[in-house]
């Protein structure tokens, strides 16, 4: 068996891990939009139903190991979001209070 299938299968333990990080870091602070927040945390575990499609879309198009690029934004805004993001109160860019 293929090395790269494994990877596969193993990348949901850092993105386990991870998950327990974001819940509380996202609706510390939400207040009474902590119902909000939830759902939309929900709906953004449910749209990673969408990533193994386009995988799959790119690994069937061009080969199977260059579609691991399609993972690469992901993981970089998790860890965007690990260290800086997650301070953030506004999403104005020209607000330098953050």
């Amino acid at each position: 068996m293929d090395i790269s299938v494994w990877f596969i299968v193993l990348i949901g333990l850092p993105n386990a891990l991870i998950w327990a990080g974001i819940w509380p870091l996202a609706l510390e602070g939400l207040g009474s939009y902590a119902k909000q927040g939830s759902a939309l945390l929900i709906m953004g575990l449910s749209g990673n139903a969408v990533l193994p499609l386009l995988y799959g879309l790119w690994a069937d198009a061009v080969d199977v190991r260059s579609a691991y690029w399609i993972l690469i934004p992901c993981f970089l805004y998790l860890v965007f979001y690990a260290f800086k993001g997650h301070r953030l109160r506004t999403w104005n860019i020209f607000n330098k209070q953050n």
